[in-house]
């Protein structure tokens, strides 16, 4: 009747079969790729969560002692490597005490051997790649500002050419913890 020529589908019943299992492939199909292309969204950095209590983002990353200023900031003892360079990891608390709510974490790297700033690009393509098309793009002389927003969180990468290399990559909560500031 549809033209299928297989002997197992040579039967009434089964070729009328054949129209709904491809209507429920199609939907399938259709359904499939925005889970699997889904963008992530940004709750916090790495394992740390927004409104993490100081004393819980601790036994996930060994911290220094509370930098001076204003608002509470610790940065992590050791450096991270992303596409070969070397960040320094900052978090940010609403409260200088072991309950403060964590609210931001800002990666960033100087570099001042004049490097070719082209090397930065691949960090950019992997935001992309996770978290999709940036929300805005702004270019202020040697600055350039990308930024996504999401439902937990905006993200803004940063660049910074000229005698200094500057690379920041600026997690930031969407939620009560960044309000109280």
């Amino acid at each position: 009747m549809f033209g299928c020529l297989h002997a197992d589908c040579m039967t009434t019943k089964e070729t009328t079969m054949h129209p709904i299992r491809y209507l429920l492939l199609i939907c399938l199909i259709a359904v499939l790729p925005r889970s699997v292309l889904a963008e992530s969204d940004i709750p916090g950095w790495g394992k740390a969560k927004w409104g993490m209590s100081f004393s819980e983002v601790t036994k996930l990353y060994a911290l220094n002692n509370w930098e001076a200023g204003d608002p509470p900031i610790s940065k992590l003892k050791k450096r991270i490597k992303i596409m070969g360079h070397d960040f320094g990891v900052a978090f940010y608390f609403d409260e200088r005490s072991a309950d403060g709510k964590l609210y931001k974490v800002v990666l960033a790297h100087f570099d001042t051997t004049k490097v070719d700033v082209a090397r930065l690009i691949p960090i950019k393509n992997i935001l992309v790649e996770k978290y999709g098309n940036p929300s805005s793009f702004d270019v202020r002389n040697k600055m350039k500002i990308t930024r996504w927003t999401k439902s937990a969180g905006q993200l803004k990468l940063t660049t910074l050419t000229g005698n200094t290399v500057m690379c920041a990559i600026e997690y930031f909560s969407v939620g009560t913890e960044s309000e109280k500031l």
